[in-house]
């Protein structure tokens, strides 16, 4: 990894808010910018917190409704409003004098996508495990031109298309994993993730309200991402390419019958490059 540097991976100046934020409106900013996390700062420009898209999704899966009495009125359940009532105050920075191997290393332990930039306490700036992948699939630094079939390990057993999401979120949850292939006789139709399921099954309670029944979630083949296929004589770095023009967390990995032989995750790309440098 000697080939990039931290600062050519850095976001500089990043969006970030203050802990008296409506969540509403960071809500309608991650939509709007296509981010999932935001730095949480005071007046100096300290950081001080970090709020992650997972944890609006969170409070939206608290919401229910409460009878207050047989027959008496209901009342909804006060909710977080604030950024502070949701934010991370247990950080995990990263520092602008940091090597790349050291971030990858933090990112893959942590099991997390983004890190702030700190100096002397304040935000400079932000870096994301895909920026590593972005640069990753330029093919130019070492293991990038590996094989995909170097990496590939048997596949966890697809999801079938007509597996409702709560199904497939527990299927997930056993297996430790965070995406999976949807996949119909053994052909590949695309790949759902945790992340899918949780904004599906949200969509579903706002309207469904409380009366939501398992019959009224939809089924992973309407939530999927579709997903060109790679084969696994194509190099790692062509695997990279398909998940960031597509915005996918993994590239399915199919053979000359078209049938799914596995996927690559951007977990694996990450530790390629950490085994690399």
């Amino acid at each position: 990894m000697n080939k990039i540097t931290l600062g050519t991976l850095i976001t500089y100046n990043p969006w970030a808010v203050r802990a008296e934020t409506a969540l509403d409106e960071v809500a309608a900013q991650f939509e709007t910018l296509g981010v999932r996390h935001v730095p949480v700062v005071n007046d100096d420009h300290r950081l001080v917190g970090i709020v992650a898209e997972a944890d609006l999704l969170r409070v939206r899966q608290q919401q229910r409704v409460v009878a207050v009495g047989a027959g008496g009125p209901e009342e909804v359940e006060k909710l977080p409003e604030l950024v502070a009532d949701v934010m991370s105050r247990r950080l995990v920075v990263a520092g602008p004098n940091d090597s790349p191997r050291h971030v990858l290393q933090v990112l893959l332990a942590h099991r997390i996508r983004a890190l702030p930039v700190v100096h002397d306490g304040c935000l400079i700036g932000m870096i994301c495990s895909r920026d590593f992948l972005r640069e990753f699939s330029y093919g130019e630094l070492p293991g990038s031109r590996d094989p995909i079939s170097k990496s590939l390990q048997a596949p966890p057993e697809p999801l079938e298309p007509d597996t409702l999401i709560d199904e497939a979120y527990l299927t997930m949850q056993q297996m430790g994993a965070s995406c999976l292939a949807v996949a119909q006789g053994g052909c590949p139709l695309g790949v759902v993730s945790l992340r899918d399921i949780v904004r599906a099954r949200c969509l579903a309670m706002e309207v469904a309200g409380e009366e939501l029944l398992p019959t009224q979630l939809p089924p992973v083949v309407r939530i999927m991402q579709r997903a060109t296929p790679v084969r696994p004589g194509q190099r790692l770095f062509e695997a990279a390419l398909v998940m960031i023009e597509e915005n996918l967390p993994a590239a399915i990995v199919i053979n000359q019958a078209n049938r799914l032989m596995g996927m690559i995750t951007e977990d694996d790309i990450l530790r390629v490059m950490l085994d690399a440098a």
